[in-house]
């Protein structure tokens, strides 16, 4: 498989869908170059029999990775075997640009139920916010709620990124993409705090380190991220509060105030 400009997260991911796929081989062995669309179906048949069950969503995920590494070692798709699945249906242009196109998909899928995302109200948006006490956890949520940061887009920003004087950042996000976004007043002010009061003195590049602890001065890791969040979450019972329906609720916010589409499609990356 070729990981160009994936992060590691997405790698880690893969990873761990191909360990499940070589587990599921050792009580099943043939070799690669044997597997087709039966076989995956087996596979699957293998998981929904399983507890805990995995879900459509991850399954799906795990079958298209075995696809790819089949694809990336003998330079074809995987073949149908004594099972086909082929289906046709039609893919509607992104808010409303460009024309629908007729798609036909090859290869087993599950059905996977359509995930709405609903932002948070502002009354659970004030809660959670009044819960946090140092400037950088402000900062880090100020982040993902008023410019809408990802996570992984928050715990990878340097110190060179930001431009305070400018009141603007740089964030690099997927696909290794690097885009300008404008820093909120508030949010510049909550930053100089953080960087002139907070801050421990390291070498890290990394703008956002541990306050304490014997990782003092270490970047922030995903993991403490969200216990973080996990933390805040049971002091709020602000139960649905996280990074990805905080940046959900800043779409929404800025639908609300009239932004044009592909300016909300350039901000958020």
């Amino acid at each position: 498989m070729l990981f160009r400009s994936l992060s590691s997260r997405s790698l880690r991911a893969y990873a761990y869908d191909l360990l499940d796929f070589a587990r599921w081989l050792l009580d099943h062995p043939q070799p690669l170059s044997d597997l087709n669309e039966s076989t995956l179906l087996e596979y699957v048949r293998h998981q929904v029999d399983r507890e805990p069950k995995p879900t459509p969503q991850t399954i799906n995920h795990r079958l298209d990775v075995v696809r790819r590494l089949y694809r990336f070692h003998y330079g074809h798709e995987l073949p149908a075997g004594q099972s086909h699945f082929q289906r046709t249906y039609t893919v509607q242009p992104l808010m409303g640009y460009g024309r629908p196109r007729h798609v036909r998909a090859v290869g087993l899928h599950l059905k996977q139920p359509r995930r709405v995302v609903l932002p948070l109200s502002a009354e659970d948006v004030a809660c959670f916010w009044r819960s946090f006490r140092t400037f950088r956890d402000l900062a880090l949520v100020g982040l993902m709620l008023l410019d809408g940061l990802r996570s992984c887009e928050v715990l990878s920003l340097q110190l060179d990124h930001l431009q305070l004087s400018d009141a603007q950042m740089r964030v690099r996000g997927k696909g290794n993409k690097e885009r300008l976004l404008p820093l909120p007043a508030q949010i510049c002010e909550v930053l100089r705090s953080y960087l002139r009061l907070e801050r421990p003195l390291t070498n890290s590049p990394c703008l956002f380190v541990s306050l304490k602890g014997r990782q003092r001065g270490q970047p922030m890791t995903a993991a403490g991220l969200r216990s973080l969040f996990r933390h805040h979450r049971r002091s709020t019972q602000v139960s649905q509060a996280n990074p990805h329906r905080l940046r959900h609720t800043f779409g929404a916010d800025m639908v609300r105030a009239g932004i044009s589409l592909p300016a909300l499609m350039h901000l958020m990356g």
